[in-house]
């Protein structure tokens, strides 16, 4: 950025990092967004988890929940917030507690835009139905890099699909989740599914290993891993009814120009996931976790 109050010299600013301190705090200037995001890894903060805990601050200020006057687009009180997280001095002890637990300290939940806990990314579950999904059903919360669908409702990869059709992103996530969870234990980028496919990885895998490997075996691991860890979670206590969102993207419809009056079908697609995961209502049974060998 130029010189001035918040001058900081880096090379770009990463996707979620500017929406979670842009357009979710209704802030467009790009100098701030990137001195918040520099100040953030100063300090070692998540900028996602930030910028929601901001944009938080900002709707229950509005809403007289906080004694704390913070406007939205404030960037100067943005900053000071900031410091107040890392320090933990003032309201800033409260909300480096993270976005869900600050909101039911300021005695309103439902303006937390979390799951199991964890604020979401740039993705708005009603203009992206298979990204809803997605948060709903990861593992780790709100989590965008967990089954990429945007790859297909956005970019086309591996096919095309309508971001607005709730129908078959049950199995479309699937297919995301159980690859990148491939994905990830190759330690590669995600990107690289853009242009590479399990048969792709299966070749790559044989190579570096030595062990003959087809894209059908290497699918299967991949859905015991996820299967895995959704069974730690299932003995750590998220059952039945953990695998949601926020009220807001279920019964508020859409004001975005491409989503407009749009909601999130989380309903439907929860059952077409279930039935293709061969869960039950989140849980996984004794005979997926026998059939895949996990117990």
């Amino acid at each position: 950025t130029g010189p001035g109050k918040f001058h900081v010299h880096m090379e770009s600013v990463e996707y979620e990092s500017a929406w979670a301190f842009g357009a979710a705090c209704n802030n467009d200037n790009r100098d701030f967004i990137a001195f918040l995001i520099d100040l953030c890894n100063d300090y070692g903060l998540d900028t996602i988890e930030t910028g929601n805990a901001l944009a938080m601050t900002m709707e229950a200020s509005e809403k007289e929940l906080i004694r704390e006057r913070v406007s939205w687009g404030d960037v100067d009180k943005m900053v000071e917030l900031v410091h107040k997280i890392a320090k933990r001095e003032g309201i800033g002890d409260t909300l480096a507690e993270g976005t869900e637990r600050a909101a039911k300290a300021f005695g309103d939940p439902a303006i937390a835009m979390t799951v199991k806990g964890q604020a979401i990314p740039a993705y708005d579950p009603r203009g992206l139905k298979g990204m809803g999904l997605g948060y709903a059903t990861s593992n780790r919360g709100a989590c965008h890099v967990r089954g990429y669908t945007p790859a297909s409702e956005v970019v086309g990869v591996p096919e095309k699909t309508d971001p607005l059709a709730w129908e078959g992103k049950g199995k479309l996530l699937k297919l995301f989740q159980d690859s990148h969870a491939v994905s990830d234990s190759f330690d590669i980028c995600k990107f690289s599914s853009f242009a590479e496919n399990a048969d792709h990885y299966a070749a790559q895998y044989s190579a570096m290993v030595g062990v003959p490997m087809d894209a059908e075996s290497l699918l299967t691991i991949g859905e015991r891993i996820y299967n895995l860890e959704r069974y730690y979670n299932n003995l750590a206590g998220f059952g039945e009814g953990a695998d949601t969102l926020p009220a807001r993207f279920l019964t508020e419809p859409s004001q975005s120009p491409a989503s407009q009056g749009q909601v999130c079908e989380l309903d439907q697609m929860l059952q077409e996931y279930y039935e293709a995961r061969g869960w039950v209502n989140g849980v996984v049974p004794e005979e997926k976790l026998k059939a895949l060998q996990i117990i």
